[in-house]
């Protein structure tokens, strides 16, 4: 089953994808494409070679544009899906406006998903009522999430 997120995650490169630095929003719509997590279990190293695959697929059909290109993805917990992107930004210009920390290898994004007993499902203690709510400041921030990150063209 997870063969098939594999191959979406490889196909990704095909995908009619079009850079174009001074539009941001154009580009999020072009080049960001979001992988439901298929149920049972994820081969993990299947994935993880396909994101090493697409990043140098990537390089290959990207690389002469004018840089920074940066090919980077994540795991959205909340939605449980794999997104991928290309941008016109470097890896430390990410746009995301949560704590996020860049990792050269796809593992920890890989490792995310494999985690998830229920992609995209919110478990219910954490939406109830009766559980008090935290005084404010007493929580700790929310622990960065890893997005892995590689250079297209610099």
């Amino acid at each position: 089953m997870s063969d098939s997120l594999a191959a979406l995650v490889r196909s990704f490169p095909d995908e009619p994808l079009r850079l174009a630095p001074g539009d941001p929003a154009a580009e999020w719509s072009a080049n960001t494409r979001w992988f439901g997590i298929p149920d049972g279990a994820v081969d993990a190293p299947a994935v993880t070679v396909a994101l090493d695959e697409a990043g140098r697929r990537l390089r290959v059909r990207f690389g002469d544009a004018p840089g920074p290109v940066t090919f980077y993805a994540w795991y959205d917990e909340q939605a449980g899906q794999l997104r991928c992107a290309l941008r016109s930004v470097a890896p430390d210009a990410l746009p995301f406006g949560a704590r996020h920390v860049v990792v050269e290898r796809p593992d920890p994004v890989v490792a995310l998903i494999v985690a998830d007993r229920h992609p995209g499902v919110v478990p219910w203690e954490e939406l109830s009522e009766s559980s008090p709510p935290a005084a404010a400041g007493s929580s700790p921030p929310p622990r960065p999430f890893p997005v892995f990150a590689i250079t297209i063209a610099a």
